[in-house]
This record gives structure tokens, sequence and C-alpha cells, in this order.
């Protein structure tokens, strides 16, 4: 794609198609034009159809004539690893990032698309940033595409529009930088290292809900980056300051996230510093907060100058070029898969067999006191024990809640703890291990929707080797929670 050509942005949203025609030249991206479809239909049956009539009626309202589309995705469709590939080399570590990327899939390695970007380098051995998407949704974005007549050149994720605005609308102050982007329907929290998108993440708050409830969002962010710095580089990195983009909080509120977080919090305005930004924000007033179009004009402004750009359509359209290229490399790719995939069942048996030797012992040990306790009861030397821990609720069911709120996914409970009756502090503490921040979030928030117990907020994550280690306190639901006794 030429630099500086008119590139048309497509963006698939919940409720409309948008559509920006941008021309990637110079610091910043020109915004040309932009084109918003409503998108009405009551059965899902019938999205692709309306997605396609909505992206023809917003493609025949352009006045300009782009020279290329490319194709905007929303980040909560991908599963992103931080990975470090035992090769230097462009083409040796495109070849082997689906390899080490697949242990982390929920899905088979030949359902996803898969891109990278190279982070750097230390010795023999190059660190990525690997993003995977399903296929079947490319093919569903595809397939309203062709609908339309309308072939891309890139797909790109939104998250890395959002972030190359960002750093080209501020000045650079080098190291890792960290910015959280509020849209509609959720958010992404990126970390940049140079001119590299190094994480993201998506966090499913939106940006109204960040504006009624800034701690949660805090929470979010801060043990997202505290886990990605314990593995970064060494663990000894750190964030001085986070930036906002998509909202202007009122002064109190920034405060208020701000103190949660324990970093400043500096809101950025990415729309009002493009050329031709300015006549979009007086037009649409309100409704152009949230990113609503920052996304997909970044998308465009990526494809031209290839910063922070992903392009997750690279996949489908040169597989059968892949594959044969490929061929000379068979038997190392065969190795190398056979091995991960070796590993990983090793892993995942060693995981499920002590989780499920720890619930075995918790289940003998519990009928055993059990047992002893109705033996004293009938003797008459039990008139003082105390026999409420078995029945309200048993410890057995205390593991059944457990166990049904955790994730299908590598998590390993190494220990659980239940105070007697009339203790003080947390009633159950829970410990173990996860592979990642992302798996102990979506533990944790299962967690916190139990009705046996309710889960304290302070949880704490720490980096151990590859693993990430949290302990959870948990008290009764008539219980209020006290904060923790420090050391």
């Amino acid at each position: 794609m030429a630099f500086g050509a008119k590139v048309a942005s497509i963006e698939f949203a919940c409720d409309e198609v948008r559509v920006a025609v941008v021309r990637a030249g110079g610091r910043l991206p020109e915004i040309l034009e932009t084109a918003a479809v409503p998108v009405a239909c009551e059965n899902p049956d019938d999205r692709p159809a309306a997605l396609a009539a909505a992206l023809d009626e917003a493609l025949n309202a352009l006045r300009q004539r782009p020279a290329a589309y490319v194709l905007c995705v929303e980040s909560a469709r991908a599963t992103v690893r931080n990975l470090r590939v035992p090769f230097r080399g462009a083409a040796r570590v495109a070849k082997s990032v689906p390899f080490e990327l697949e242990p982390h899939l929920p899905f088979p390695l030949e359902e996803i698309a898969v891109d990278h970007l190279v982070i750097g380098e230390t010795g023999g051995e190059t660190d990525v940033l690997a993003v995977g998407i399903r296929r079947r949704h490319l093919e569903e974005y595809t397939a309203v595409l062709d609908a339309a007549g309308v072939d891309v050149e890139s797909v790109s994720l939104d998250v890395s529009g959002l972030t190359a605005l960002w750093h080209h609308a501020r000045r650079a102050r080098g190291g890792l930088e960290a910015v959280l982007h509020l849209r509609e329907e959720g958010a992404c929290l990126a970390v940049v290292s140079g001119r590299t998108l190094a994480f993201f993440r998506h966090i499913p708050i939106g940006a109204a809900e960040f504006l009624e409830d800034p701690a949660r969002m805090a929470r979010e962010a801060r043990n997202t980056l505290r886990a990605f710095l314990a593995k970064w580089r060494g663990g000894d990195a750190e964030i001085a300051e986070l930036g906002l983009t998509g909202a202007e909080p009122a002064p109190e509120t920034l405060d208020a996230f701000s103190a949660a977080l324990g970093m400043p919090v500096s809101p950025v305005c990415l729309l009002g510093g493009l050329r031709g930004g300015a006549p979009v924000l007086q037009r649409d007033g309100d409704l152009a907060r949230f990113n609503r179009w920052e996304a997909v004009v970044g998308a465009g402004a990526c494809a031209a100058r290839g910063e922070f750009a992903f392009d997750l359509g690279r996949t489908e359209r040169g597989w059968e070029g892949t594959v044969a290229g490929m061929v000379s490399h068979l038997l190392f790719s065969s190795c190398l898969a056979l091995a991960l995939v070796l590993g990983w069942a090793f892993y995942y048996h060693q995981t499920t067999t002590a989780t499920r030797a720890l619930t075995e012992q918790l289940r003998a040990k519990t009928a055993e006191i059990r047992a002893e306790t109705e033996t004293l009861s009938t003797q008459g030397l039990g008139e003082d024990v105390d026999i409420t821990p078995f029945a309200d609720p048993p410890l057995l069911d205390i593991m059944k809640e457990i166990g049904a709120r955790m994730p299908e996914t590598l998590v390993t409970v190494t220990e659980i703890k239940v105070a007697p009756p009339g203790s003080r502090g947390a009633w159950v503490t829970i410990a173990g291990e996860t592979p990642s921040a992302e798996q102990f979030n979506t533990m944790f928030e299962e967690l916190k929707k139990s009705a046996v117990f309710k889960v304290a907020e302070d949880a704490s994550i720490r980096l151990q080797g590859d693993r990430t280690t949290f302990r959870i306190r948990a008290f009764r639901p008539n219980q209020e929670i006290e904060d923790e006794a420090q050391p």
C-alpha cells in the first residue's frame, strides 16, 4: 500500500457500520470523509445481510474513491500472548510463532488465523506479541465484504489503530508506556515499548460503566499491569503514567480513578488532534465519544505506515504459499509441534491430577473428621465439639462451588483453608497458580459471583517463574469483609 494513499477503513460495530477514508501521510493521518449506517435486525440470522446492506449504503455515500480497503476488528475477539521464540530472522520467527502460540489457544491451531509483532531480540531469541483470531469470525466478515464487493488488503485490530494515534499524538517519553482506550462495549489496555505494541488486553468494562465506577476499572488495569511488569524482562521495569482515550471524565472521576490505580492519568483527545478531526467532532457531538471513529481511522493509518499493525488476513491470503514454503521445514515443524503437544499433555495431566488429588484428600479428611465427631458424640464426649464447619455449608459444598467456578483452563489450586467458626478474618482462603493474569482475572470474576461466599477485592498475584501465583480471601455471605492484617 502506497504511503499517502487514500485508504477506506471499515469497522462492523454492534449497532452500525463505520467507514472512514483517510490519507495516511505525514506524522498523523488526515480524515477525508466518514460514513456510518445503523444496523437493525431482530433475528441474528439476518445480521450478515443487514451488515452487507449497511456497508453498501455507507460506501455509496462516499464521495472519495479510496485506493485500498482495510478491516478493523474488535480486540475482544483475539487471543493474545507474549512469546519468546528461540530463533532470529523474520521468516523463521513467522513460521514458529503459530506453534509457540498453539498451547495457549482455546481452539485447534487450524481454526485460528495468527499474526505477530516483533518486540525485540535477545541473544538468539526473539520476543514477540502474538495474536490469534478464529477463522470463522474472519469468514463471517469476508462474506459480508464479498456481498458488498469489497476486497480488503489487511485485517487489523482496533487496539492497533487506537494506540498508533495515541503514540503519535503525544511526545514519546521512551521506555514502557501504557494507555487505556475506552470504547462503548469495552476497553483496551495497551503497553507500548518504543514504537512497538508490547502487550494489550481487552477489558469487558465499557466507557459508561467506567464513568460510573472508575474504581472497578482501576482494579482491572492495576492487576493487569502488575502481572505484565512482573514478567517483563526481569521484572524491574516501571510504568510511571497511564494515558486515557475515549472520554474526558469529570475531575473528581479522574482523581478517583488515578487514586485507585496508584499512578497519574493523562487524558488525550485523539480525534481533535487529527487533520479533519475537528469537523467530525462538531458534527457528531456526543456520538463522537468513546473512540467511535478513532479505531477505524487509526486502522487505515496503521495499514499504510506499518506501525503497531497486525494483519490477520495475511494468513488467509497467503495460506497456500505459506504451506508450500514450509515443506522444506516439515520435519522440524512436526517435531516442534509434537514436542509442544506432548509437553502440554504432560502439564495438563499433572495439573488435573494434582487438583483431583487435592479434592480427594479433602473429601477423605472431611469424612474422617465427621466420623470421629460422631463417635465422640455417641460416647458422650462430644458435647463441646463444634461440627458447624461441616454443616454450614459442608466442606465438600465449598469445594464443589470453587470447582464449578474454575474456568476450563490450566488453573491449579494448591491450597484451600477454611477457618473455624468464631474466628476473625477470612472464612475461606484459596491459593494456586495460573499461566497468566488473564486467566486469573477470568477465575476471579467467576468466584465473585458465588452465593456461598463473598470474595475480597484485595487478591494478591505475583510471578513465580513462568507461572502467576495467587491468593484469594473469601468471607461468609453475612460476614463483614475485613482488611488483611499487615505483617
